[in-house]
Protein backbone atom coordinates (compact mmCIF):
# COMPACT_ATOMS: atom_id res chain seq x y z
CA UNK A 1 0.00 0.00 0.00
CA UNK A 2 2.85 2.48 0.48
CA UNK A 3 4.88 1.46 -2.69
CA UNK A 4 1.32 2.89 -4.52
CA UNK A 5 0.92 6.18 -2.75
CA UNK A 6 4.46 6.79 -3.06
CA UNK A 7 3.97 5.75 -6.99
CA UNK A 8 1.06 7.99 -7.48
CA UNK A 9 2.87 10.74 -5.34
CA UNK A 10 6.16 10.86 -7.65
CA UNK A 11 3.93 11.19 -10.96
CA UNK A 12 1.98 13.65 -9.64
CA UNK A 13 5.31 15.60 -9.01
CA UNK A 14 6.94 14.31 -12.22
CA UNK A 15 3.13 15.84 -14.20
CA UNK A 16 3.16 18.95 -12.06
CA UNK A 17 7.02 19.52 -12.72
CA UNK A 18 6.25 18.88 -16.83
CA UNK A 19 3.20 21.33 -17.10
CA UNK A 20 5.50 24.28 -15.39
CA UNK A 21 7.90 23.29 -17.72
CA UNK A 22 5.42 23.88 -20.80
CA UNK A 23 4.17 26.96 -19.66
CA UNK A 24 7.96 28.35 -19.05
CA UNK A 25 8.72 27.08 -22.57
CA UNK A 26 5.58 28.78 -24.11
CA UNK A 27 6.24 31.89 -22.32
CA UNK A 28 9.72 32.13 -22.94
CA UNK A 29 9.06 31.61 -27.04
CA UNK A 30 6.43 34.41 -26.70
CA UNK A 31 8.76 36.31 -25.02
CA UNK A 32 11.46 35.32 -28.12
CA UNK A 33 8.65 36.22 -30.89
CA UNK A 34 8.14 39.46 -29.41
CA UNK A 35 11.56 40.64 -29.09
CA UNK A 36 12.58 39.42 -32.35
CA UNK A 37 9.84 41.09 -34.09
CA UNK A 38 10.25 44.22 -31.84
CA UNK A 39 14.14 43.89 -34.06
CA UNK A 40 12.93 43.47 -37.27
CA UNK A 41 10.71 46.34 -36.92
CA UNK A 42 13.28 48.68 -35.79
CA UNK A 43 16.65 47.13 -37.23
CA UNK A 44 15.14 45.61 -40.94
CA UNK A 45 12.37 47.76 -41.90
CA UNK A 46 11.35 47.97 -45.36
CA UNK A 47 14.31 49.68 -46.93
CA UNK A 48 12.33 52.33 -49.35
CA UNK A 49 10.69 53.36 -46.53
CA UNK A 50 13.54 53.72 -44.18
CA UNK A 51 15.24 57.28 -44.48
CA UNK A 52 18.36 57.87 -42.90
CA UNK A 53 19.20 60.93 -40.76
CA UNK A 54 22.51 61.57 -38.17
CA UNK A 55 21.33 62.95 -35.20
CA UNK A 56 24.26 64.12 -33.71
CA UNK A 57 25.18 66.04 -36.81
CA UNK A 58 21.81 67.69 -38.11
CA UNK A 59 20.93 68.37 -34.34
CA UNK A 60 20.34 72.21 -34.88
CA UNK A 61 18.54 71.76 -37.75
CA UNK A 62 16.29 68.96 -36.16
CA UNK A 63 15.80 70.94 -33.00
CA UNK A 64 15.03 74.29 -34.58
CA UNK A 65 12.45 72.59 -37.31
CA UNK A 66 10.26 71.29 -33.51
CA UNK A 67 10.68 75.09 -32.42
CA UNK A 68 8.95 76.69 -35.81
CA UNK A 69 5.41 77.23 -35.73
CA UNK A 70 2.91 75.53 -37.91
CA UNK A 71 2.42 78.75 -39.72
CA UNK A 72 5.55 77.77 -41.37
CA UNK A 73 4.01 75.08 -42.95
CA UNK A 74 0.84 77.34 -44.42
CA UNK A 75 0.10 74.63 -47.51
CA UNK A 76 0.48 71.66 -45.68
CA UNK A 77 -0.36 70.52 -42.27
CA UNK A 78 2.91 69.17 -40.16
CA UNK A 79 2.03 69.37 -36.49
CA UNK A 80 3.95 69.78 -33.62
CA UNK A 81 3.05 66.62 -32.64
CA UNK A 82 3.90 64.61 -35.88
CA UNK A 83 7.04 66.49 -35.85
CA UNK A 84 7.92 65.48 -32.10
CA UNK A 85 7.22 61.81 -33.33
CA UNK A 86 9.21 62.09 -36.31
CA UNK A 87 12.08 64.10 -34.02
CA UNK A 88 12.09 61.04 -31.47
CA UNK A 89 12.48 58.32 -34.06
CA UNK A 90 15.22 60.09 -35.70
CA UNK A 91 17.18 60.46 -31.61
CA UNK A 92 16.61 57.08 -30.78
CA UNK A 93 17.48 55.33 -34.24
CA UNK A 94 19.21 57.68 -36.54
CA UNK A 95 16.10 57.04 -38.93
CA UNK A 96 12.99 57.43 -39.74
CA UNK A 97 10.21 55.79 -41.60
CA UNK A 98 8.26 57.17 -43.92
CA UNK A 99 5.08 55.75 -44.18
CA UNK A 100 3.69 57.92 -46.72
CA UNK A 101 6.24 58.74 -49.25
CA UNK A 102 3.98 59.55 -52.02
CA UNK A 103 2.73 62.31 -49.55
CA UNK A 104 5.91 63.32 -47.91
CA UNK A 105 9.25 62.48 -49.33
CA UNK A 106 12.97 63.71 -48.29
CA UNK A 107 14.57 65.26 -50.59
CA UNK A 108 18.16 65.84 -49.05
CA UNK A 109 18.89 67.06 -45.36
CA UNK A 110 22.30 68.48 -44.81
CA UNK A 111 23.34 70.32 -41.14
CA UNK A 112 22.34 73.78 -42.41
CA UNK A 113 19.50 72.88 -44.95
CA UNK A 114 16.69 70.27 -45.23
CA UNK A 115 13.92 69.72 -48.79
CA UNK A 116 10.86 67.70 -48.74
CA UNK A 117 8.81 67.52 -51.81
CA UNK A 118 5.01 67.49 -49.94
CA UNK A 119 2.21 66.35 -53.20
CA UNK A 120 2.77 68.74 -56.04
CA UNK A 121 4.76 70.94 -53.73
CA UNK A 122 8.11 71.96 -52.19
CA UNK A 123 9.10 73.05 -48.77
CA UNK A 124 12.39 73.54 -47.23
CA UNK A 125 13.95 74.93 -44.71
CA UNK A 126 17.87 76.71 -44.27
CA UNK A 127 19.54 78.41 -41.29
CA UNK A 128 22.58 80.46 -41.25
CA UNK A 129 24.86 80.83 -37.88
CA UNK A 130 25.46 84.50 -36.99
CA UNK A 131 28.49 85.20 -34.08
CA UNK A 132 25.85 85.65 -31.34
CA UNK A 133 25.74 81.29 -31.95
CA UNK A 134 21.99 82.74 -33.00
CA UNK A 135 20.62 81.01 -36.31
CA UNK A 136 18.81 82.93 -38.99
CA UNK A 137 16.18 80.56 -40.35
CA UNK A 138 14.52 80.74 -43.74
CA UNK A 139 11.44 78.19 -44.82
CA UNK A 140 10.06 78.40 -47.76
CA UNK A 141 6.69 76.98 -49.10
CA UNK A 142 6.63 76.26 -52.69
CA UNK A 143 3.28 75.70 -54.39
CA UNK A 144 2.21 76.13 -57.82
CA UNK A 145 0.92 80.14 -57.52
CA UNK A 146 4.04 81.31 -55.86
CA UNK A 147 6.01 80.29 -52.87
CA UNK A 148 5.78 81.66 -48.92
CA UNK A 149 8.61 82.59 -47.01
CA UNK A 150 8.81 82.95 -43.15
CA UNK A 151 12.14 84.07 -41.73
CA UNK A 152 13.21 83.84 -37.47
CA UNK A 153 15.92 83.98 -35.68
CA UNK A 154 16.59 81.25 -32.75
CA UNK A 155 19.26 81.49 -30.11
CA UNK A 156 19.07 78.58 -27.25
CA UNK A 157 16.83 76.49 -28.63
CA UNK A 158 13.61 79.62 -28.78
CA UNK A 159 12.75 81.92 -31.24
CA UNK A 160 13.90 85.03 -30.27
CA UNK A 161 12.45 87.48 -32.59
CA UNK A 162 10.14 87.13 -35.95
CA UNK A 163 11.88 88.69 -39.17
CA UNK A 164 10.48 89.54 -42.60
CA UNK A 165 11.84 89.57 -46.31
CA UNK A 166 12.36 93.71 -46.52
CA UNK A 167 14.63 93.71 -43.73
CA UNK A 168 16.58 90.30 -44.72
CA UNK A 169 16.98 90.63 -48.24
CA UNK A 170 17.45 94.39 -48.28
CA UNK A 171 14.12 95.30 -49.58
CA UNK A 172 15.18 93.39 -52.83
CA UNK A 173 12.70 95.20 -54.67
CA UNK A 174 13.62 98.35 -54.65
CA UNK A 175 16.87 97.24 -55.27
CA UNK A 176 16.07 96.10 -59.12
CA UNK A 177 14.29 99.54 -59.63
CA UNK A 178 16.05 102.24 -62.03
CA UNK A 179 17.01 105.38 -60.21
CA UNK A 180 16.33 107.17 -63.34
CA UNK A 181 14.32 106.21 -66.21
CA UNK A 182 13.25 106.54 -70.13
CA UNK A 183 9.56 105.78 -69.75
CA UNK A 184 6.67 105.90 -67.02
CA UNK A 185 7.74 102.39 -64.96
CA UNK A 186 4.86 102.70 -62.93
CA UNK A 187 2.90 99.98 -64.17
CA UNK A 188 6.37 97.54 -64.40
CA UNK A 189 7.52 98.31 -60.75
CA UNK A 190 3.73 97.22 -59.79
CA UNK A 191 4.47 93.53 -61.18
CA UNK A 192 7.11 93.23 -58.55
CA UNK A 193 4.82 92.84 -55.98
CA UNK A 194 3.33 89.66 -57.88
CA UNK A 195 4.57 86.25 -56.74
CA UNK A 196 7.05 86.19 -59.80
CA UNK A 197 10.70 85.45 -58.15
CA UNK A 198 12.19 82.47 -57.43
CA UNK A 199 14.22 82.00 -54.70
CA UNK A 200 17.40 79.62 -55.02
CA UNK A 201 18.48 78.72 -51.45
CA UNK A 202 20.69 75.51 -52.42
CA UNK A 203 24.26 77.05 -52.19
CA UNK A 204 25.54 77.74 -48.21
CA UNK A 205 25.51 81.07 -47.33
CA UNK A 206 24.68 82.43 -50.31
CA UNK A 207 21.17 83.10 -51.80
CA UNK A 208 20.01 83.69 -55.51
CA UNK A 209 17.14 85.60 -56.16
CA UNK A 210 15.46 85.71 -59.67
CA UNK A 211 13.03 86.30 -62.51
CA UNK A 212 14.12 85.71 -65.68
CA UNK A 213 11.26 84.01 -66.81
CA UNK A 214 8.97 87.06 -65.66
CA UNK A 215 11.37 89.91 -66.14
CA UNK A 216 13.54 89.47 -69.67
CA UNK A 217 15.75 92.04 -70.35
CA UNK A 218 13.94 92.94 -73.54
CA UNK A 219 10.92 93.83 -72.24
CA UNK A 220 11.96 95.60 -68.99
CA UNK A 221 15.61 96.98 -69.15
CA UNK A 222 14.02 100.79 -69.44
CA UNK A 223 13.04 100.43 -65.94
CA UNK A 224 14.88 97.59 -64.16
CA UNK A 225 19.33 97.04 -63.36
CA UNK A 226 18.62 93.69 -63.37
CA UNK A 227 16.32 90.37 -62.76
CA UNK A 228 18.33 88.86 -60.71
CA UNK A 229 20.51 89.48 -57.23
CA UNK A 230 22.64 86.84 -55.61
CA UNK A 231 23.14 87.28 -51.36
CA UNK A 232 25.90 87.10 -49.22
CA UNK A 233 24.92 86.73 -45.57
CA UNK A 234 26.54 88.23 -42.86
CA UNK A 235 27.01 86.65 -39.48
CA UNK A 236 27.46 89.92 -38.14
CA UNK A 237 25.11 92.44 -39.17
CA UNK A 238 22.92 88.91 -40.28
CA UNK A 239 21.65 89.91 -42.75
CA UNK A 240 22.23 89.19 -46.79
CA UNK A 241 25.01 91.72 -48.31
CA UNK A 242 24.47 92.08 -52.41
CA UNK A 243 26.95 90.48 -54.24
CA UNK A 244 25.42 91.89 -57.81
CA UNK A 245 22.48 92.47 -59.34
CA UNK A 246 22.69 91.34 -63.17
CA UNK A 247 20.36 90.03 -66.16
CA UNK A 248 19.84 86.46 -66.01
CA UNK A 249 19.07 84.82 -69.59
CA UNK A 250 15.94 83.29 -69.83
CA UNK A 251 15.84 79.51 -69.89
CA UNK A 252 14.34 78.35 -73.26
CA UNK A 253 11.40 76.47 -73.04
Amino acid sequence: MKQLIFIIFTLTILSCKNKTQNAVSTTSKLDDTLKLEKSENIQNPNSINKVAIDYKINKDLLDIILLIPDSAFSNWEWKLNDRIKWYNEIKENNFYIDDNPDYFNQTYFEPNKAGFTIVDGFWSINIYKTVENSYIVITNDIVGDGNSLNFFEVKSNKIKKYLDEKTIFLNLKEQLKKKENTENCTEKFEELNDPIFYFDLTSKNKVEIESSWYLTKENYENCLIGNAIVYNFDPETKIFEIEKIYWKAKKSE
